[in-house]
């Protein structure tokens, strides 16, 4: 049995995606030394989803870590390698991965009406429709 819930977030970058849920309780880097350019795959140390890949994952965490190099990075991963998300949920959107987002032509959404990292679980099917920029996002989350 499938179970749905539908949220309400922010627009920080427009677009439209779809696709499994990859859930962080902890701050996420997209600089190139910690989910490298060519394979997607996150290294940072001591991190729990170390060894996991972002790519093509709706990709939940709750703001970023470390240095700007993450806004080129996301960028990057997306456009240039293919190995990146098709979206971000956080808690609240840094300006960093706004940058990459913004350029990657991806959405990013924050502000949700409930904490994302406890209501989105790893493997859920997630949607965004994320219209306008400041505007009202809605997120989708399917349950199997």
């Amino acid at each position: 049995m499938e179970k749905k819930k539908v949220f309400k977030g922010i627009v920080r970058s427009k677009g439209y995606a779809v696709g499994e849920a990859l859930v962080s309780e902890q701050p996420l880097s997209w600089a190139p030394f910690t989910i490298p350019n060519e394979t997607g795959i996150i290294s940072i140390f001591g991190h729990k989803l170390t060894g996991q890949s972002v790519k093509d994952k709706i990709v939940v965490y709750p703001t970023v870590s470390g240095s700007t190099t993450g806004s080129i990075g996301l960028f990057f991963k997306v456009k240039e390698s293919k190995v990146g998300p098709k979206a971000i949920i956080c808690r609240q959107v840094h300006p960093i991965d706004l940058g990459g987002a913004i350029a990657a032509e991806i959405p990013a959404v924050d502000n949700l009406d409930a904490d994302p990292i406890q209501e989105i679980h790893t493997g859920d099917w997630v949607e965004i429709k994320a219209d306008e920029v400041g505007k009202e996002a809605i997120v989708t989350i399917t349950r199997k």
